[in-house]
C-alpha cells in the first residue's frame, strides 16, 4: 500500500465536495433527510449556517459527507442488488449531483491511493478493494438514485457536531483548525463495525464483488 498522503488536488477535490454537502444539508426540503440522520440538537444550528460558516467547514481535511464506506453490511446489499437500468435518468428526489462525485472521487482515490482514501474519509481497506473491483461506470449504476448512501459524517456522534458547530465555525483559524483536527483524529480511530460472519459466508456464492470483514 502506497502510503503518501492526500496530494493538493485531492484536498481541493475534499473542499468542493464538502462545500455542495453543506449547502445540500442546510437546506430546507432537500436536506431535511440528510439532517434527520445527525444528533438533534445540532440540526438547527446546520439550518443556520452563513455562506461564511459553509466555506470554513468546507475547509475541513476530511469529507464531511459519509458514502458509509464502513458499513461492510449495505455494501454486499449494494452489491447484491444489481445495477439501475439508466445511469443518467435524473430524480430530483435523490442526492445524486452529491452522491455520484463524490463516489467518483472516492473510487479513484481508493484505486490509486488507500491510505489517502482512508484519510480523508476514514475507509477501511477493504471498501478500497471492493469498489476498486468495480469499473467507474458499474460502480455509478449501483449506487445512482438511491437515497440510502449519502450521509452526514458522525451521524449520532454529538460531541464531533458540537466541535464542528462551535469551535470548529471559529473566527480565530487557530481555534478552528484544532477542532478540525480533533475530529479527523476521531475519524482515523474510532473503529468500524464488524461485519457479521454469516454475511461473510453468504458472499461465498455471490459472482459480484463482496466487501470481506474488516478485522478489528
Amino acid at each position: 500500500m502506497e502510503f503518501s498522503g492526500p496530494e493538493p488536488a485531492d484536498f481541493a477535490n475534499v473542499i468542493a465536495l464538502n462545500r455542495a454537502f453543506l449547502r445540500r444539508l442546510r437546506a430546507g426540503s432537500p436536506g431535511r433527510d440528510l439532517r434527520a440522520l445527525i444528533p438533534g440538537t445540532m440540526r438547527h444550528a446546520v439550518t443556520g449556517l452563513t455562506d461564511r460558516h459553509v466555506e470554513r467547514l468546507s475547509a475541513l481535511p476530511f469529507l464531511l459527507l459519509s458514502l458509509r464506506e464502513r458499513d461492510a453490511g449495505f455494501w454486499n446489499s449494494v452489491a447484491a442488488d444489481g445495477a439501475t437500468p439508466d445511469l443518467f435518468m435524473s430524480d430530483a428526489r435523490t442526492h445524486d449531483e452529491i452522491t455520484v462525485p463524490a463516489m467518483s472521487f472516492l473510487w479513484q482515490l481508493a484505486r490509486r491511493n488507500p491510505y489517502a482514501a482512508r484519510l480523508v474519509s476514514g475507509a477501511p481497506p477493504d471498501w478500497c478493494d471492493h469498489v476498486g473491483e468495480y469499473t467507474l461506470l458499474a460502480l455509478l449504476q449501483r449506487i445512482r438514485g438511491r437515497r440510502d448512501v449519502l450521509q452526514p459524517r458522525f451521524a449520532g456522534h454529538e460531541g464531533c457536531w458540537q466541535k464542528l458547530l462551535g469551535p470548529g465555525l471559529s473566527s480565530r483559524r487557530q481555534v478552528r483548525e484544532s477542532a478540525h483536527l480533533t475530529c479527523l483524529q476521531t475519524l482515523l480511530t474510532d473503529e468500524p463495525p464488524s461485519t457479521p460472519r454469516r454475511m461473510r459466508a453468504a458472499a461465498c456464492s455471490r459472482s459480484v464483488p463482496v466487501l470481506r470483514t474488516v478485522d478489528r
